[in-house]
C-alpha cells in the first residue's frame, strides 16, 4: 500500500499528504471568487423554500460544491498523471479505478447541482445514488469484512457473502452522502464536520500506511479548507447539494479504502464512530418524521444545528459545539487502534462543550 519514491516511511507519507492539503487548499480557495461572479451573474441562488428552512436570510450562490470539486480532482488527477508518466509507483489497485471514481463522483455532483436549480423528485436522486454506489461495487470498492472484536474478543473479521456485501456498501455509501446532505444546515457546518471526519481518517490512514486513503483524505481536507475561508459564517457562498452530495460520496468511499486491504480491522464499527454525528443527526430526523406520519424526505428543523438555535446558543457556538462533538466521536475511533492521539481529542472536545454551556449559563 505505500508510495515508493525512494523511500515509504511516514515521513515521506506526511511529506506527500501536506502536499495534497496545500495544493487542494489553494485551488479551492481561488476557485470561489470566481464561482461567485458566476453565480451572481447568471441567479444560481439558493431557493426561497431553502431559507425559510436554513438559518441563512441571505441570497446566496449556491454552487460552492464546484470548488470542492475542482480542489480535490485537480490534486487527484495531478499524482495519476504522474502516476501513469511513471515518475511515482503506488502499488494499489484502486488508483487503477480513479476515471472511474472521478465519473461516479462527476453524476453525484451533476445531480446535486441540477437539483438546486430544478428540483429532483427523492425517488429519482436515490436511484442515481444507489446507481453510483453500485458502480463502485462493482469496481472493487467494497465492504467486504465487519469486525465484531469489540463485542466479543475471540471473533475473527466475518467475510460477508457478496450479496450482503453489495447491500450493505450501497446503503452505506448512500446513508453517508445524505447523513452529510442533511448536515448543509446551517454556515460552514457540512465542510466543517467533513474535514474533521477527513482529519481522523488520515490519521488512520497513517497508521495502516495506507497511501490511496491518505491521498483522499488530505484532499478533502485541503478543498474544504479552501471553501471554508468563504463558507464560515457570514458565508458568502454555499456548496448546494452538487457539493454536499459529492462530500458524503467521497467520504463513504475514503473510510472503504481506508480498511480495504486490512487483515485486522473490518470497516465497522469504526467507521460508524467516524461519522456518529452525522448519521445520528439523520436517523433521529428520520425517526421523527416517520413517527408524525410524514415523509422521511421533507425539510424541517428537527435536526440538532436547528434544536440548538432555538434554545438560544448563536450560529457560532452551535457550529462550535457540533464541531467538538465530532472531535468527541473520532478520539473514541482512534482509541481502538491504541493512538495515544485520542486522548487529548476527547478531554478537549469535552471541555470545549462544557465551556460553551457554562457561558450560556452563567
Amino acid at each position: 500500500m505505500n508510495m515508493t519514491l525512494g523511500s515509504g516511511f511516514l515521513d515521506l507519507n506526511l511529506y506527500f499528504s501536506i502536499i495534497c492539503i496545500s495544493l487542494s487548499t489553494f485551488i479551492s480557495f481561488l476557485f470561489n471568487p470566481i464561482l461567485i461572479k458566476f453565480g451572481e451573474k447568471y441567479k444560481f441562488f439558493d431557493s426561497p423554500s431553502e431559507r425559510e428552512i436554513k438559518k441563512n436570510n441571505n441570497t446566496l450562490v449556491n454552487i460552492g460544491g464546484a470548488s470542492l470539486f475542482v480542489g480535490f480532482f485537480s490534486v487527484i488527477f495531478f499524482i495519476y498523471i504522474l502516476f501513469k508518466s511513471n515518475f511515482i509507483s503506488i502499488y494499489d489497485d484502486i488508483f487503477l479505478t480513479i476515471p472511474v471514481i472521478s465519473f461516479a463522483c462527476l453524476i453525484i455532483f451533476s445531480t446535486g447541482f441540477y437539483d438546486d436549480k430544478f428540483p429532483l423528485s427523492p425517488f429519482l436522486r436515490l436511484v442515481i445514488q444507489f446507481s453510483s454506489a453500485s458502480i463502485m461495487w462493482v469496481m472493487g470498492l467494497r465492504i467486504e469484512f465487519l469486525d465484531l472484536n469489540f463485542l466479543i474478543e475471540s471473533y475473527d473479521l466475518i467475510e460477508l457473502p457478496r450479496i450482503i456485501s453489495y447491500f450493505l456498501t450501497i446503503i452505506w455509501i448512500v446513508g453517508i452522502i445524505n447523513a452529510i446532505n442533511w448536515l448543509d444546515g446551517i454556515d460552514g457546518l457540512a465542510s466543517g464536520t467533513s474535514l474533521l471526519i477527513s482529519v481522523g481518517m488520515l490519521i488512520i490512514g497513517f497508521n495502516f500506511q495506507n497511501i490511496i486513503a491518505i491521498l483522499f483524505a488530505s484532499s478533502i481536507i485541503g478543498s474544504c479548507s479552501g471553501f471554508l475561508f468563504y463558507n464560515l459564517p457570514p458565508a458568502k457562498i454555499i456548496m448546494g447539494d452538487g457539493g454536499s452530495n459529492l462530500l458524503g460520496f467521497l467520504l463513504a468511499l475514503t473510510s472503504i479504502i481506508l480498511f480495504k486491504e486490512q487483515t485486522n480491522f473490518g470497516i465497522l464499527p469504526f467507521s460508524f464512530l467516524i461519522f456518529l454525528v452525522p448519521i445520528f443527526d439523520m436517523s433521529k430526523v428520520i425517526f421523527l418524521r416517520i413517527k408524525r406520519g410524514n415523509s422521511p424526505f421533507l425539510p424541517d428543523k428537527n435536526h440538532l444545528h436547528f434544536q440548538l438555535l432555538e434554545k438560544g446558543f448563536t450560529e457560532k457556538e452551535v457550529l462550535m459545539m457540533i464541531f467538538l462533538l465530532v472531535c468527541m466521536s473520532l478520539s473514541v475511533s482512534l482509541m481502538f487502534f491504541n493512538l495515544k492521539l485520542y486522548l487529548p481529542f476527547l478531554i478537549s472536545s469535552i471541555l470545549g462543550i462544557i465551556m460553551i454551556f457554562l457561558k450560556k449559563i452563567l
